[in-house]
């Protein structure tokens, strides 16, 4: 079978800014009231729990593929280990979960869109253009959204930076007691149930054949997790020092929110649209990331040689799922209390499952043999 795509090959740099950009994006999203559900006053602890549990299981997974599948996707290994048709049923789940993904995570971006600077403009227009920009972007190839990953990745982290700091008249550091929060136990429930920002798994399975040097994959996941954890942690914290705890768990938009309160002198005022500009283009790169994941899934899974005619249909059907919630709290609680609170079961436990049947079936083999 033709690899897909078999020319792209991304370097270190570019990696660790994409899967960055993939996870530290959830700062501008409902992430932060998410986790003040379950935290309140100790919501910063929940990033920190979540990027711990997914460094270790992406440890895990870069170490079966570097020692067993060298350049082989997750696609690949199924078929090597469970025949074409289950390779291709396994795509399909994940293409599918990425998908639901891209449309949720489009859908609040298009109602934060609308009602923060574009309040008379048709949500179809919003969308529209959305995913026209994504669309173009995933035709671009992995190496293309790698490049503008990579000039995105410090505009994101200047602009979380000057978001919290911009706000520190604003800061009440009472708001963070008591230190528990609502308990320890509830801490790692919210760990738990928003565990599945982290996608560094998933993509490494995905993106493994296509890295510039493999044996770099795990100084990226790294990196790019302690990064991501930085900055989520490092928001939150901010968000909870500037509003009340009751408070941080009703506001649908935290970051657009957190922007409008910024005052310093005459001049140093109403910046939020300038973080609505940073906030968009990092939607992007993240929906660009998701979207050509599920492209390349599909392909692979069906030994198609590329996945560029799939983009039309791929792009009207995220489109259409994004439009299917009847209002915006609809689309918060599919994206929250379903694809959040289940999505570990494809973001970490079924990568790793179909990697160690894999392993273990070349073990048999080669005892086999012997």
């Amino acid at each position: 079978m033709p690899r897909v795509q078999e020319k792209a090959h991304v370097g270190a740099k570019e990696l660790t800014a994409m899967t960055t950009v993939l996870v530290a994006i959830h700062v501008f999203l409902d992430y932060p009231a998410y986790v003040s559900k379950y935290g309140l006053e100790a919501a910063w602890m929940e990033p920190v729990v979540s990027g711990v549990a997914a460094l270790i299981l992406f440890l895990c997974a870069e170490t079966m593929l570097r020692r067993y599948f060298p350049n082989d996707s997750i696609v690949e290994v199924v078929r090597g280990t469970l025949g074409p048709w289950v390779a291709a049923c396994i795509a399909l789940v994940f293409a599918a979960y990425l998908i639901l993904i891209t449309a949720s995570i489009m859908r609040e971006f298009m109602e934060n869109v609308i009602t923060s600077v574009l309040p008379a403009t048709p949500i179809l227009v919003v969308g529209g253009l959305f995913i026209l920009t994504v669309g173009y972007m995933v035709h671009t190839g992995l190496e293309g959204i790698a490049r503008v990953s990579t000039m995105a990745w410090p505009v994101l982290v200047l602009g979380v930076l000057a978001l919290c700091l911009l706000t520190i008249n604003y800061w009440h550091p009472y708001f963070l007691v008591p230190f528990w929060g609502k308990g320890p136990r509830q801490v790692l429930l919210g760990s738990a149930n928003s565990a599945a920002i982290f996608l560094n798994v998933l993509l490494l399975c995905v993106v493994y054949p296509h890295a510039h040097n493999p044996r770099d994959l795990r100084r990226v996941g790294v990196i790019s997790t302690v990064q991501t954890v930085i900055l989520l942690t490092g928001f939150v914290l901010c968000y909870h020092m500037v509003f009340a705890p009751e408070e941080t768990t009703k506001l649908a938009s935290p970051m657009y929110a957190v922007a409008r309160l910024i005052h310093i002198g005459h001049f140093i005022q109403r910046l939020e649209s300038v973080f609505v500009f940073m906030w968009v283009s990092a939607a992007v790169v993240k929906l660009a990331i998701t979207l050509w994941s599920a492209a390349y899934l599909l392909a692979a899974g069906f030994g198609w040689p590329t996945y560029r005619p799939l983009l039309p249909a791929l792009c009207l059907l995220c489109l259409a799922i994004s439009l299917l919630p009847h209002d915006v709290a609809s689309a918060f609680d599919l994206h929250g209390d379903v694809l959040m609170r289940w999505g570990w079961v494809i973001a970490f436990a079924a990568p790793l499952l179909l990697l160690g049947a894999g392993i273990l079936r070349r073990r048999r083999e080669r005892a086999r043999r012997a």
